[in-house]
């Protein structure tokens, strides 16, 4: 499902992954999943609404009562085409529910954030009426036939079925019609990219040459997939490993009573995977505390531990599955790759092409939204020079520490 939802949006695409990471220290670029984690979420395909700046203090004033808005006010035009209030509100007020559908009981945006997030949407349609202008006059269609195929295609690559796709994007505020609708522009953009000579097929020979040149991207390290229990927590202090070691050498008894491991991990491990009876799944080196990684790696698999420190707490730790060190066969990553190298010319294409569209256009703003427009612009200088001040500071204290 990641790569339909990594088409859904043509000119605004965002992904994060959320989780805690309970066990792992620091980034790692090994592809196995993140040991002790949650896991890991999609974030919806719209933008982020922009962090509000840092304003300075004043004093609080009574709020304005707002102006009525005309839907059908001109926001801007774009060679003669009008893009009114109504359509911008619209987008705003889509993108507004997408990140509350995310983030179930987060705060509402803020004044700042909401004209920021207009103004993006303001430069997005802008973008696509000229897109869309450009596809026009080059006559450049696609049939209800190819949406479906094309939505199909990419389903059934992800064991999926189109009503499972209507529940997955549901989950985003979205409908079949208007994933239709981006799937329709993405095709026509990859037909606009073809026509101007920009998107060229990509060869086997073409992944092949990647594959050889990229070796660091297709090792995979040796890999190990254990289950643990931990009494201790992120942070502990040295004052609170006795308590938790009295609690591992409780658990420890039970193991050896006879109990299954897994029910002794849901009944008393502090980690989040003691939902899945302390299963972390498969983790490399480099992502797990180092007194940890040691002794999980040295373990045979279906042994288990004696109790290990680590800056956690206490562990018990059961190995139940091990990968050697190998490399992915080109087979394997063949499509991947094909789509990688697909996506780079449309980067390299498509902020080109969308200047000269711009440059050749003729543009106009209503004075209302040149103002908000100056407003905006405005903030985020602000937002900008605070933030440099921030960096400022922190490095002046760091640089008097250091003196000291």
């Amino acid at each position: 499902m990641k790569k339909l939802l990594a088409l859904v949006s043509l000119c605004i695409l965002a992904a994060a992954f959320g989780g805690c990471d309970e066990e792992k220290p620091a980034a790692s670029n090994n592809p196995a999943p993140p040991a002790a984690t949650e896991p890991a979420k999609m974030a919806p395909p719209v933008e982020s609404v922009p962090a509000a700046p840092i304003l300075p203090a004043t004093p609080a004033t009574p709020a304005a009562p707002a102006k009525p808005v005309d839907p059908k006010a001109m926001v801007v035009k774009v060679n003669g085409t009008v893009i009114t209030e109504g359509q911008v509100i619209e987008e705003v007020n889509k993108r507004v529910a997408a990140m509350k559908l995310q983030r179930p009981g987060s705060p509402d945006p803020t004044e700042e954030q909401k004209q920021m997030l207009r103004t993006n949407i303001v430069d997005m349609l802008v973008d696509q009426e000229l897109i869309k202008q450009t596809l026009a006059e080059k006559k450049i269609t696609v049939t209800d036939e190819q949406i479906t195929q094309e939505i199909t295609k990419i389903a059934t690559q992800q064991n999926q079925k189109l009503e499972d796709v209507e529940k997955e994007i549901a989950k985003y505020g979205m409908t079949m019609d208007d994933l239709k609708g981006q799937i329709a522009m993405k095709l026509q953009m990859d037909a606009l990219a073809k026509a101007e000579g920009a998107l060229k097929d990509v060869t086997e020979e073409d992944a092949k040459k990647f594959y050889d040149e990229n070796p660091q991207h297709f090792n995979q390290s040796e890999q190990v997939k254990a289950s643990h229990i931990l009494c201790g927590k992120r942070g502990i202090t040295e004052a609170e490993y006795a308590a938790e070691l009295e609690k591992i050498k409780a658990a420890q008894a039970r193991l050896k009573a006879g109990e299954a491991f897994e029910d002794v991990a849901k009944d008393v491990s502090t980690c989040p995977s003691s939902a899945k009876g302390g299963d972390l799944g498969f983790f490399g080196k480099g992502q797990m505390d180092p007194a940890f990684e040691k002794a999980a790696f040295e373990l045979e698999v279906g042994k288990t531990t004696d109790i290990v420190k680590t800056s956690f707490g206490y562990h018990i730790i059961k190995v139940t599955d091990k990968k050697a060190a190998e490399v992915t066969p080109f087979a394997d990553v063949k499509e991947q790759i094909t789509q990688h190298l697909s996506q780079q010319q449309q980067r390299t294409f498509w902020p080109e092409y969308q200047k000269k569209l711009k440059d050749a256009a003729t543009i106009e703003y209503s004075e209302a939204e040149q103002a908000a427009r100056k407003k905006t612009e405005d903030a985020q200088k602000l937002m900008q020079q605070q933030m440099m001040q921030r960096i400022q500071q922190q490095m002046a204290q760091q640089q008097a520490q250091q003196a000291a």
